[in-house]
């Protein structure tokens, strides 16, 4: 009598316990979809779309940085005033191994005022640019007091030296800078 109940308890667990497979294997299953909805697939920049956020980033690092930071180049922004600028990107290279950071070629425009200044009479700089994409993005730009054609042979690519000297590619930008600067800085008396 024993062996009887010693072998239904057997089958009862075996027969118990089979729902336990398909729940591992579907449990497994959804792991390895979360990881590759996450990790693996995770969307990824378009050049355009990565040369787009490297120009937002170096425009607000040029914004928030310290009058000693713009003095540095040359250019004086006073406490009282506001700088708005833009950027725009004509190419990023890969990380340097020695830096660990891309590097980012392209051109800047900046206008500054103290609330209530028309567009046109604002102080603008611009130029070319250089900056290590790292966090916060290290910025190159020209001094004012050397040789400006001198600066950009050397620190621009061959092939950027002459947009350099003519500035954006899409003239749409310092439109939009414009149109900011009178909304945030003109009409702010």
């Amino acid at each position: 009598m024993s062996r009887d109940v010693d072998s239904s308890l057997a089958r009862r667990r075996r027969s118990g316990s089979w729902w336990l497979l398909p729940e591992a294997l579907a449990l497994a299953l959804l792991g390895v979809g979360f990881y590759y909805s996450t990790a693996v697939a995770a969307p990824t920049l378009t050049e355009g779309q990565a040369r787009a956020d490297a120009a937002a980033r170096i425009a607000v690092t040029i914004e928030q940085s310290t009058s000693d930071e713009h003095a540095a180049h040359g250019h004086e922004v006073n406490p009282d005033e506001r700088m708005l600028c833009t950027a725009e990107v004509w190419r990023i290279d890969e990380p340097a191994a020695a830096s660990g950071a891309a590097t980012a070629y392209g051109y800047y425009l900046c206008a500054t005022g103290t609330p209530g200044t028309p567009y046109m009479l604002s102080r603008m700089n611009a130029g070319p640019i250089v900056a290590q994409l790292t966090d916060p993005p290290q910025i190159t730009v020209t001094a004012l007091d050397e040789d400006f054609r001198s600066q950009v042979e050397a620190m621009m690519p061959a092939e950027f030296v002459e947009q350099s000297f003519k500035g954006f590619t899409d003239p749409g930008r310092a439109d939009t800078l414009r149109k900011r600067f009178e909304s945030q800085v003109s009409r702010a008396a």
